[in-house]
């Protein structure tokens, strides 16, 4: 019985607190305020930004704040416009004292916009465990390519372009390191660019150009019969560390981290 009058007390309360939430909107500006309020505004997707919303003093941090939001991130993928004005403008601040971040951020949108920075998850998770020895090719990447993307091969294509531009950003920070930027994470871009670096250096045993080696790769994963790439081992493409390449050398070594192997 007592719980049978809780619960009416609870309906009474919510019954109140709903009669004087919708006293206080009607009494915002009389009673058409009401049907002009939109209880659920703050729900809408957000749009994606523009490179104009960058610009200026603390852009950059901005744009640091809103490639860690989901939302943002999304909205972003989905406007390829906006995500190339905001790529260019990023570019267009390399050679200025902003250079360094504006390296490491066009590196994140890049991956952040192309399921990139899972398939850069998935990839440390699956080495540090272990997992990666005595593996192919074909067996690493079902491993660590977002399952979603696998069997997309426009979305992969979409993530491997976002890799190797993301490799292209970090050549960019790596010739400036050292010093090593106080606003960047550096063993977050060294990881980064470990990935990106091996995924451009299995664009290339493969060969044929990014298009045709992208393509092989998708066969690989998904119908390895018509895979008609090169077999046998893949070159370590780290051999020449930490002076080939330099750039790579520098990051892995501003993050106190060693040299992978």
């Amino acid at each position: 019985m007592l719980e049978h009058r809780s619960l009416k007390q609870d309906r009474i309360a919510l019954s109140a607190a709903a009669a004087s939430l919708l006293a206080a909107v009607l009494l915002l500006a009389g009673c058409s305020a009401f049907f002009d309020f939109n209880l659920l505004k703050g729900l809408d997707k957000p749009s994606a930004p523009t490179a104009s919303d960058y610009q200026g003093s603390g852009g950059l941090d901005k744009l640091a704040k809103d490639l860690s939001s989901p939302a943002i991130v999304s909205a972003l993928a989905g406007d390829p416009a906006a995500t190339a004005g905001i790529d260019a403008y990023l570019k267009s601040l390399y050679g200025t004292p902003q250079e360094q971040q504006a390296a490491a951020l066009d590196a994140d949108l890049n991956l952040k916009t192309t399921s990139g920075d899972v398939l850069v998850n998935n990839a440390v998770t699956f080495a540090v465990s272990g997992g990666a020895s005595g593996k192919t090719v074909q067996q690493i990447l079902q491993e660590i390519v977002p399952a979603n993307v696998a069997s997309d091969s426009t979305a992969f294509t979409a993530m491997v372009n976002g890799l190797l531009a993301a490799e292209a950003a970090y050549q960019v920070l790596g010739a400036t390191v050292p010093p090593a930027p106080a606003d960047v994470n550096m063993g977050d871009a060294a990881q980064k660019a470990v990935v990106a670096y091996t995924m451009d250096s299995l664009i290339t045993f493969i060969g044929g150009g990014t298009a045709a080696a992208t393509t092989q790769m998708f066969n690989l994963m998904n119908n390895p019969s018509a895979y008609t790439g090169p077999t046998g081992n893949m070159p370590d493409p780290f051999s020449g560390l930490p002076g080939n390449p330099a750039w790579l050398g520098n990051i892995i070594t501003a993050a106190g981290a060693p040299m992978p192997s």
